[in-house]
């Protein structure tokens, strides 16, 4: 017998006996299907059970019902899995729905009639113990399926559903306690940074960003506390596929990740070959439930960080199935939920293939400044394709992490030069009326300026981390900044048409300036005092990629033979940004900053997705940009010894400040981190 035979459908590993593997499926899954005839306690594995058969004195534990009640819950009942008979019990605490124990309406195991539904069969029927551990992955579903084509008016989601956040959900009643992953990377959102003193004095942020993998651990996720508040069965709704308007998109994606995996191109990503099982698999992890699940998650946890779909007009009933699947699969990888991070990773490379082989995202169509709102699919598919780098850089594995920074960035940079960075413009709606104010224009030209302006970041934090050379420079930039968060965030068009006029009046610097003149400016000798107040008016985001900028500008007098006089706009750059950044922080009052629109001191499960986001970090961005120069100019103002002027450098370094180049590891830059905070002591 080959060595490995028997092998994990599930994670591919392989094992020499079949009962190995059958011990080891068990830890894929909650279920515990040996039961014990005599005291009805249940066990995930035989030899558990064997031993305690030994022991047992055919009484009913402690904590368990009389034989004469029920001991699982609805939920349990209705999928034949055994029930511990907690509140909530353990399945429906792990999957997140809501557990009740109150006596069904309809008399158990009465089968369905209805002639437009029908039940899932079982898709495999052997005797061995093997198939019945298939089995155990492919439970049968609680739920119909209806293959008929619902009417356009089911799909739509009922008032009830479309806040995320409803007012007076008891937070309380679910805890998630123990599930969370143990870390201590995120007591970070007592206050904002911004307001914070010591902030500019040390890189502690991005000591820690530089030497951690994975979204929590790296981003600004919240406190423990607060990402085990965002989940309540209340805000999942209904698990019954019939009655949730995302059905249709489930089955959408189940499609296209059937088709990236069972047609795979030439050199794919995709390991996984397509089954009865891992179809099963597929539906359950982006059954309506968990999208609806994982999408809380995502704006509550995540957007802050990566603010670039406009959550107030974002349908995801009517939104691009790739881009849902790519924000679920983020939104599962930041869960409080373990099992919903291990489970995410599974679809990562399908997902990725059925973004990029899109047909909005490769079809040829350049935007006018006038038709820019009729093209939301394409910058949905731009949406999914960046999230997909985003996933693949800080959850996946070091060959995806080359494959995006080498090849999927540098596709999606080339896709936006394509479209027309250019058209990344408002109009002056503050010159308009409100009748003539379109709401979802607005929404469509601010995700298109945050989707760009968040590409170049992640272009400047290849350059910064992974000391590769940058894909776009800020003179293509022409694009106007972000607009406040009051504006971004207001949820209704007269509440947004408000903001733009109280914030952005028509007289306002902001309709003047593009990302491309704003760093010009900075990069001057002096400021005027108004120049100075209008750039900070633009607030953390565009601050944040002004200073990341100029790292760009570093890189480049690093790779080159250039004298000190190369670093005067450096320098000018660096002085202003601190006077600029210093006007902000000043001038930032809580609760009257269109840039800060709620307390980070008290923030609660519905106004998460509002808070500022790890931008807020810019001055260590800004600090190392500094230390950097500073050793730069130490290092040019002593010198070097004279040489030959044919002579050989190659045995030289082939930077001064970092050796190597496209490093996917971040430890050349976390190294140079902790010896600059070396140099700034001793200097």
């Amino acid at each position: 017998m080959d060595a490995g035979q028997f092998q994990c459908r599930v994670c591919f590993r392989r094992y020499k006996r079949r009962e190995h593997l059958q011990r080891h499926s068990s830890s894929h899954t909650s279920d515990r299907p040996h039961r014990c005839a005599a005291c009805d306690r249940t066990f995930q594995r035989t030899d558990v059970l064997r031993r305690h058969i030994r022991t047992c004195s055919g009484k009913e534990p402690d904590g368990f019902q009389a034989s004469g009640r029920r001991r699982s819950c609805n939920r349990c009942i209705r999928l034949k899995k055994a029930c511990n008979s907690a509140q909530p019990c353990q399945r429906c605490l792990s999957q997140g729905v809501q557990c009740q124990y109150a006596a069904p309406t309809t008399t158990p195991g009465r089968k369905q009639s209805d002639a437009s539904t029908i039940e899932l069969p079982n898709p495999v029927d052997l005797d061995s113990d093997f198939a019945s551990f298939e089995r155990s992955l492919m439970p049968a579903p609680a739920f119909p399926l209806d293959l008929s084509d619902p009417p356009l008016g089911n799909l739509m989601p009922s008032p009830s559903d479309t806040p995320f956040f409803p007012a007076g959900l008891d937070y309380s009643s679910l805890s998630w306690q123990d599930f969370l992953t143990m870390t201590s990377e995120s007591e970070t959102l007592r206050t904002p940074p911004m307001m914070d003193t010591d902030c500019v004095r040390s890189l502690r942020f991005l000591d820690k960003f530089t030497s951690n993998t994975g979204f929590v651990a790296s981003f600004d996720c919240g406190t423990e506390s607060q990402r085990a508040s965002i989940l309540s069965p209340a805000l999942l709704g209904s698990a019954n596929w019939l009655d949730n308007s995302l059905s249709l998109k489930t089955h959408q994606i189940l499609l296209l990740v059937k088709e990236v995996v069972t047609i795979k191109p030439r050199n794919s990503a995709v390991s996984l070959d397509w089954s009865p099982v891992l179809e099963q698999i597929c539906l359950e992890f982006f059954s309506p439930p968990n999208l609806r699940k994982y999408l809380e998650v995502y704006w509550s946890i995540w957007h802050p960080n990566v603010n670039i779909v406009h959550r107030p007009s974002f349908d995801p009933v009517q939104a691009k199935p790739a881009v849902l699947a790519t924000m679920a699969l983020i939104g599962a990888c930041v869960s409080p939920d373990p099992m919903d991070n291990e489970n995410a990773q599974m679809w990562f490379n399908c997902v990725e293939e059925l973004v990029f082989i899109d047909e909005d995202f490769n079809s040829d169509v350049s935007f006018s400044s006038g038709s820019l709102g009729a093209h939301r699919n394409k910058i949905q598919a731009l949406q999914a394709a960046y999230m997909v780098c985003l996933y693949q850089t800080w959850e996946g594995n070091d060959a995806s992490k080359r494959r995006v920074r080498r090849n999927r960035f540098a596709t999606l940079v080339s896709t936006a030069r394509d479209i027309g960075i250019p058209m990344a413009r408002h109009i002056n709606y503050s010159q308009q009326a409100r009748s003539e104010f379109d709401w979802m224009q607005f929404a469509v030209r601010e995700e298109f300026v945050r989707l760009l302006t968040w590409i170049f970041l992640l272009d400047t934090a290849f350059t910064i981390f992974n000391n590769l050379p940058p894909r776009m420079v800020i003179k293509e930039m022409k694009i106007h900044t972000a607009v406040p968060e009051a504006c971004f965030q207001a949820m209704t068009a007269d509440q947004c048409y408000e903001q733009i006029q109280i914030w952005l009046p028509s007289e306002s610097l902001y309709w003047k300036i593009s990302l491309c003149s704003a760093f010009q400016t900075l990069c001057k000798d002096t400021l005027e005092v108004g120049v100075r107040d209008g750039l900070a008016a633009l607030g953390p985001l565009n601050l944040f990629i002004l200073t990341s900028a100029i790292h760009s500008l570093i890189f480049q007098y690093r790779n080159s033979w250039g004298s000190l006089q190369l670093l005067s706009p450096v320098h000018h750059a660096l002085n202003n940004w601190k006077a600029v950044w210093q006007q902000f922080a000043s001038s930032l009052v809580p609760g009257m900053s269109p840039h800060v629109t709620v307390n980070h001191n008290d923030l609660q499960p519905e106004n998460m997705w509002k808070r500022v986001g790890f931008c807020s970090y810019c001055p260590e961005y800004w600090l190392l940009a500094n230390l950097m120069t500073d050793k730069l100019t130490a290092r040019s103002s002593t010198g070097s010894c004279e040489m030959n002027e044919l002579e050989r450098v190659d045995d030289g370094p082939l930077d001064s400040i970092l050796n190597k180049y496209d490093q996917t590891s971040m430890r050349q830059v976390n190294d140079l981190i902790l010896s600059l905070s070396d140099f700034r002591i001793a200097g």
